[in-house]
């Protein structure tokens, strides 16, 4: 028995490890809860990332097909709804090696893979503009419009 408290003294030791144990898990909780705050957050955030990507990357392909311009490719002159078809065929293969809009226009509108030869556009006044730097004054465009 313990003399300031008539409980065993087996029993004074059961209950300050209780108490003791308490705060123990309470900082496990606290040290651990940012990680996974950070888990989840980033998982959402790279979710989101994907959706805004895509978002963009198929804005980039309507505003080439509903362009007037003619695109040149391989020497060859076709029209915008051609041109919008054959990047969404890159695209549709270079999918998962795009993290950004930039890479999609690299990849999929700058250039021939086949012969290399950079894809020209054609405006309506016969101008001939790299169609990589056209789309990216578009993307230009585009992301001043969406800033929030």
């Amino acid at each position: 028995m313990d003399i300031y408290t008539d409980k065993p003294t087996a029993a004074v030791i059961v209950t300050t490890r209780r108490v003791m144990a308490e705060p123990v898990v309470y900082w496990l909780f606290l040290l651990t809860l940012p990680a996974v705050l950070l888990l989840f957050g980033s998982s959402s955030t790279a979710a989101q990332h994907a959706e805004d990507l895509d978002g963009t990357i198929q804005h980039l392909i309507a505003y080439v097909r509903v362009s007037d311009v003619q695109f040149e490719r391989n020497f060859i002159s076709h029209d915008s709804v051609e041109a919008a078809s054959h990047i969404e065929k890159k695209y549709q293969h270079f999918k998962d090696k795009i993290e950004t809009p930039e890479q999609f226009i690299e990849l999929c509108a700058t250039a021939s893979l086949v012969t290399g030869k950079q894809y020209q556009v054609i405006t309506k006044q016969g101008d001939e503009v790299p169609a990589g730097q056209w789309l990216n004054a578009e993307l230009d465009h585009y992301r001043l419009q969406n800033q929030e």
